[in-house]
């Protein structure tokens, strides 16, 4: 590979506007911080040693701070947890960890929504995007309460709210089909006395949506949430049953505070048309217990999983586990007796055993997603799917009720995240903006506050090290070229034949350190032929830019 070298040319960039070095007048920095109310800044330097990793660095955490925003630039994606979002990301604190919260701009919060595949019929589709749209607004007016109201968000991202996942989905191979839908809907909702309607929506019901007081005992009826017949849904879990033994059952009641002393029985009363509320009596040596089916569904679902993992979820006949421990509010329970097939060894083991036997998953009240696939199937458009499901209401302009941005609760009740970005961003502490053009993944920390971690080198010029004199490869094979980079930047490889360039990778953000870049091998789409060629490497970043030159060499 031969001896390698490094090189270092510290320029400004010409299309930088603002970079972290113009926040003082001289000297390397890493952060602004405010620390009064009048705007005192505390420059903190960072000096690192040429191609020294994280291990060399002193610690450059800072904070704690009350909020820190990363707003990516024009085109920027930012990502948490391997997924990647539309707007700015936003950490705060609470008495009992950090919080992620998502600014986005309605329109991309609604492609971001995966509550059902993108593979179904468009009119189901469009059925989606309406109801989720409608919920939404629901949901802001109400305004928020909750988890929201405790940690500062309008929506949650989960099924507790809708299950809202970033930008990943819908840019997958099916994605434009649920773009699609959202655009041919776009600014729809379903109104019901000119506001938002509450416009809920499950999975599965088994043929029979259930009404909104049955399900939630002790609320007023909704005139537009009323049982409907919901035929034709194939899902797995239109029927489902599974059996228990009574000692776990036991166990996981005690666990949730429901039962004291042995369990003697758990019975579900139902109503004779089926509307109504559903209520499950738990029989215990010490007392009688009376729930609603909702709320004994909410216990197993929590304690359930807690007591006996082992247990819960169930598992299916064919060998996987149900999604959730009790599916919905629609099920019965029935006490049997377990006895052996031989008494050959003189010992009978004789023990309860709980058959739990139900339909549907999801709350069931609203709009069914499978029976929205089937009727779609079937012939029906959107508008004909949401007036069945919601009682006559179809879907109508909805102007001036959504705002442009929203915020997303993402996460919450964190000691850690880390923020990473795939080009530059400008990072906001406590509403000032301490940064511009910056690149690189930036961590949290719970202390008191946020405590903010930046990336490797960050406030540094980049150099580029460990770069080999020459490579050799292969006529119409990917070339693979390794080199060291001291500070986040944007870094590409441009290609040369001669004086003339060939061919250039995009420029990419990468973290400090180790960074390979691969030449495809082609010139203008055709295989480059043998013969030598000079390989620049080029980084940049808001403090400045660094290139290095080495000789690759293609054989036949």
């Amino acid at each position: 590979m031969g001896r390698r070298r490094s090189a270092t040319c510290s320029t400004s960039i010409a299309d930088t506007k603002v970079s972290s070095r113009s926040l003082q007048d001289s000297g390397p920095i890493f952060i602004v911080r405010s620390v009064s109310i009048a705007s005192a800044l505390l420059l903190v330097a960072v000096t690192v040693a040429p191609f020294e990793t994280a291990a060399a660095q002193e610690d450059t955490t800072s904070g704690p701070y009350r909020s820190v925003t990363i707003v990516p630039d024009d085109g920027v994606t930012l990502s948490w947890a391997g997924r990647h979002y539309a707007g700015s990301l936003e950490v705060t604190s609470a008495s009992d960890g950090l919080v992620l919260l998502d600014h986005v701009g309605v329109d991309d919060y609604l492609l971001g929504i995966q509550e059902v595949p993108f593979s179904w019929p468009e009119a189901a589709l469009q059925a989606q995007a309406v109801a989720a749209r409608t919920y939404l607004a629901w949901t802001l007016g109400r305004g928020r309460a909750g988890a929201g109201k405790t940690y500062g968000f309008d929506i949650c991202a989960s099924s507790a709210c809708q299950v809202y996942g970033g930008l990943d989905q819908v840019a997958s191979a099916s994605g434009k089909r649920w773009k699609a839908a959202v655009e041919s809907t776009s600014g729809e909702l379903l109104l019901y006395g000119g506001r938002p309607a509450l416009a809920m929506y499950s999975s599965t019901t088994g043929g029979r949506t259930r009404n909104y007081e049955d399900v939630y005992a002790g609320r007023s009826p909704i005139p537009y949430l009323r049982a409907v017949p919901s035929p034709g849904e194939q899902s797995a879990f239109a029927e489902w049953r599974y059996e228990v033994r009574g000692s776990v059952l036991e166990d996981v009641l005690e666990s949730a505070g429901l039962v004291d002393g042995p369990l003697r029985d758990v019975e579900v009363t139902e109503t004779e048309d089926g509307d109504g509320p559903w209520t499950v009596e738990i029989r215990s040596a010490g007392e009688t217990i009376r729930l609603t089916a909702t709320e004994f569904r909410g216990a197993m679902n929590r304690w359930g999983p807690k007591a006996h993992p082992e247990a819960f979820p169930a598992y299916r006949p064919d060998g996987g586990r149900y999604p959730q421990t009790v599916l919905s509010p629609t099920f019965d329970v029935d006490k049997q007796w377990h006895f052996p097939d031989s008494f050959r060894s003189g010992y009978i083991d004789v023990y309860a055993v709980y058959e739990f036997e139900g339909r549907g998953w999801g709350h069931m009240v609203g709009m069914s997603q499978y029976g929205a696939k089937a009727m779609a199937e079937a012939g029906s458009d959107y508008g004909q799917i949401l007036s069945h499901y919601y009682s006559g209401l179809v879907p109508e302009p909805g102007d001036g009720i959504l705002p442009e941005t929203i915020t997303v609760g993402l996460d919450w009740k964190e000691k850690t995240l880390r923020i990473s970005a795939d080009g530059p961003v400008s990072v906001v502490v406590d509403g000032q903006t301490i940064a511009v053009d910056a690149i690189g993944s930036w961590g949290f920390a719970y202390g008191g506050g946020v405590m903010l971690i930046p990336p490797e080198g960050f406030g540094l010029p980049p150099t580029v090290g460990d770069v080999p004199e020459m490579i050799t490869g292969t006529s119409g094979r990917s070339l693979l070229v390794s080199v060291t980079v001291t500070a986040p930047a944007r870094v590409r490889l441009v290609v040369f034949r001669g004086a003339q360039v060939v061919a250039e990778t995009p420029w990419k953000a990468r973290e400090a350190g180790r960074v390979s870049l691969i030449w495809d091998g082609t010139v203008a789409g055709a295989t480059a032929p043998p013969g030598p060629y000079r390989l620049m490497i080029e980084a940049r970043n808001a403090e400045g830019s660094a290139s290095v030159f080495l000789t690759a060499v293609l054989v036949g």
